[in-house]
């Protein structure tokens, strides 16, 4: 097993609140478990805008579109004619 590499920084008090909220909502154990969780859910979400797809949520009278900054660059770059702005 690889070694553990210590990451540390500072967040805003908005920002560790928002933080807490997430990791009581999805039942998280600790702000690292919350952390791992967002790392893995970002890496989806790059995976999906690198191979031309968009990530979106769909309701029952809309659909809304994620938007994150740098993503839609890259995935213009990996498919271009796929993706709307």
């Amino acid at each position: 097993m690889a070694k553990p590499v210590r990451v540390q920084f500072d967040l805003r008090a908005g920002e560790a609140q928002a933080l807490d909220r997430l990791r009581g909502a999805l039942d998280l154990g600790t702000r690292k478990d919350t952390v791992r969780t967002a790392l893995a859910v970002l890496e989806w979400v790059q995976r999906e805008a690198a191979a031309g797809r968009r990530v979106l949520g769909v309701g029952p009278d809309q659909v809304s579109f994620l938007a994150i900054p740098g993503l839609t660059a890259a995935a213009e770059a990996a498919a271009p004619e796929k993706v709307e702005s």
